[in-house]
Parts: C-alpha cells; structure tokens; sequence
C-alpha cells in the first residue's frame, strides 16, 4: 500500500541521500498519512507549490535545479500520500 512504501526505511534512507529538502517533505507527507484525503491533498499542493520551478525563475541556475529536483521527488511520493486517487500528474 502507498502507506508503507511511504514509512519505510528505504524511502526515508533514499529520500535523505537525496538531500535535506527531500528529506523534509518526506516527513511532512508523513505527518499527513492518518489524515482525511482533503488534508493529504492539501499538504501535497502546498509542498508542490512551494518547489514547482517556476516559483523559483530568476534564481541562481543551482537553485532552479534543486527546486526541480525536489519538485519531481514530492510528485513521485503522489500516489503513495494520496493512494492513487489523483488522475493526471498535473493538478497540483
């Protein structure tokens, strides 16, 4: 279940060698998993919109990758917080 690939240690060790910012919206995702699926969106809509690239336009070109990068791990955790219920990638 989505659940537990989002609480297992793998994903907490792979999210980590990824980068403190990874790390950190792993454990909000986590913080969120016994909520209704309206606060688990909501927590994913915040998080995407706080790493989506083009909140981060005009910045240092490092800093526009890490957001992508951090960006496209919290979209991969999508299924896994909101167990398949989101249709299409894009609505965040």
């Amino acid at each position: 279940s989505g659940s537990q690939v989002l609480f297992s240690q793998y994903t907490l060790v792979d999210a980590e060698a990824r980068g403190k910012d990874q790390a950190s919206a792993l454990l909000r995702l986590r913080r969120t998993a016994c909520m209704p699926l309206e606060r688990r969106r909501q927590a994913m809509r915040l998080l995407l919109r706080d790493w989506h690239p083009d909140k981060h336009q005009g910045k240092p070109l490092e800093e526009q990758e890490h957001a992508n990068e951090v960006f496209c791990y919290i979209q991969g955790l999508r299924s896994a917080v909101l167990g398949g219920t989101e249709q299409t990638a894009g609505q965040a």
